[in-house]
This record gives structure tokens, C-alpha cells and sequence, in this order.
């Protein structure tokens, strides 16, 4: 028996010396666990199934957090589903319309997981004017620019901008977005939360910042953006679209504007 960290040999006649993970009960060294005096005490008062503190390695923790985007795969896919059996009248092509799903959602969900963990340390910055008569003027006034942005909210990056589309010199004052990698998803985070921050700067009054999303979420974004239009137009006031856990709902706000700070707002 391993150390799932360092890779030697646990020491199992020294039942202190290592722990094991509750999600997939690998042992991994005391040592290598990062956890506390006290972390590890509570760890040995009581067996896994009667104590209330858990001990999750870091691959188990990772798989916790895929969880939300799983989720937000299986409605959509849901969502299409519905649709298609709306759309279809004939039982049989609807059965036939349903296998072919089933066979080809694991896939779509691996790889749409795949490519939203690409994108989740990377901000989109939009309506930033080019300026620059050469393209490495372009990217060193980029570099200032995002440089200047992420430090209103706090953070310190070595940023490397990419204008989105082609450079063209002879055209001024045209607006391409501006794609950065951040250092994590959640120093994404923190800028997204500081949008009217940064806007508050007369400079960058006219930005506006998003996540990287894939497709396949900017089109489940657009169905529900259009749902919101549509009962808005039928009376219904005080909506707005949340992210919860990454996924976009429709919700209704307080009338006396409170707000949840688990929730990023779209309106």
C-alpha cells in the first residue's frame, strides 16, 4: 500500500501515520495531507461512517466540483429532449430520436466537460477599441489594458492577451474581444464579481467582462435570455437571470434589491 501523494510505502502497522480518503480510500501519509494536528485527532476518533469531518484528496475534490457541470449537461440535454418529443408526433421517432440520445450523451458530457475546463481560467473582455498600427502595439497596449483592469479588483497576473479574430492594421478603432488566462477560475470569478467596479472607471466605463463559455452554454444562455424577454413582454416585472453553481435561471428579485452573494446576476 502507497502513499497517493509521494508514492512510497505506508506504514499500516502505524495506523497514525496515514489517512484515507473518503471518497475513494486511498491512504496518504499524515505528512503529506496537509491537515492539522487537530484535523488528524478528529480523523481518528471515529470510524468514517460516524464522524461528521471528512478527509477528500484532491482527485475526489476535483470530481466533487464537476458535479454543478454535470448537472447543467443533464438539463439542457433535458431540455432537448422535451423539445424534440414536442416537435415529433410519431411515437416510434421519438424512441428512436431517444436511443440515439442516450447512446451520444456520456460523450457529449465528457467532452463538453473537457472544454469548459479549458476555458474556466480564461476572461473574455468586450467593446475594447484597437488602437495600435501594428499588431505588437496592439498586444502591448492589451497587456497595459488588462493589466490596469485586474488590478482595480486586486489581483497581481502575468497576463498574455489574445485579440479574438484577424489583426487588421488599416482598420482603427474597431472593437475585436480580448481573451486572457488567468491564473485560476477563481481569479475569473473575482473580476466577473467586480464588473461595475471596473466600469466605474471612466476608462473602462464602456467594457464589459464574461466568462469563456463554450456553445453549447451561450446557446442555453440564449434560450433563456429569450424566455426572459418573452415574460417580460407578458407583464411579469422584477426578473433577472442568476448563475447558480454555473448554470443561468430566471428568477424573481426582491423589490428592496437584496441580493445573494452565491449568485452571479445577468440582466
Amino acid at each position: 500500500m502507497s502513499c497517493l501523494k509521494c508514492g512510497t510505502n505506508i506504514q499500516e502497522s502505524i495506523p497514525k501515520s496515514y489517512v484515507k480518503c473518503d471518497g475513494c480510500s486511498r491512504p496518504i501519509h499524515a505528512t503529506c495531507s496537509e491537515l492539522t494536528a487537530a484535523d488528524l485527532k478528529c480523523l481518528e476518533l471515529r470510524s468514517n461512517t460516524k464522524r461528521r469531518i471528512k478527509y477528500i484528496c484532491i482527485e475526489c475534490e476535483q470530481g466533487l466540483h464537476q458535479i454543478p457541470k454535470i448537472m447543467s449537461l443533464l438539463t439542457e440535454l433535458k431540455n432537448e429532449i422535451t423539445q424534440l418529443k414536442e416537435a415529433n408526433a410519431n411515437p416510434i421517432n421519438v424512441v428512436a430520436t431517444n436511443n440515439l440520445l442516450s447512446s451520444q450523451a456520456m460523450e457529449e458530457i465528457v467532452n463538453e466537460i473537457s472544454e469548459r475546463d479549458k476555458r474556466a481560467n480564461n476572461l473574455i473582455i468586450f467593446n475594447s477599441m484597437e488602437s495600435g498600427i501594428s499588431k505588437q502595439e496592439q498586444v502591448d497596449q492589451d497587456t497595459t489594458l488588462v493589466s490596469d483592469i485586474i488590478s482595480i479588483v486586486g489581483l497581481t497576473e502575468e497576463v498574455k492577451p489574445v485579440r479574438l479574430g484577424k489583426f487588421d492594421g488599416s482598420k482603427q478603432h474597431r472593437s475585436r474581444p480580448i481573451r486572457v488566462r488567468l491564473s485560476s477560475s477563481n481569479a475569473v470569478h473575482t473580476v466577473i464579481r467586480n464588473a461595475k467596479k471596473i466600469r466605474a472607471v471612466e476608462t473602462f466605463s464602456a467594457l464589459s467582462v464574461s466568462f469563456d463559455r463554450t456553445p453549447r452554454e451561450l446557446n442555453f444562455y440564449k434560450s433563456v435570455k429569450e424566455e426572459l424577454n418573452t415574460r417580460r413582454l407578458n407583464g411579469e416585472t422584477n426578473l433577472q437571470i442568476k448563475y447558480r453553481n454555473g448554470i443561468p435561471a430566471i428568477v424573481s428579485v426582491p423589490i428592496n434589491g437584496a441580493k445573494n452573494n452565491n449568485t452571479i446576476t445577468v440582466n
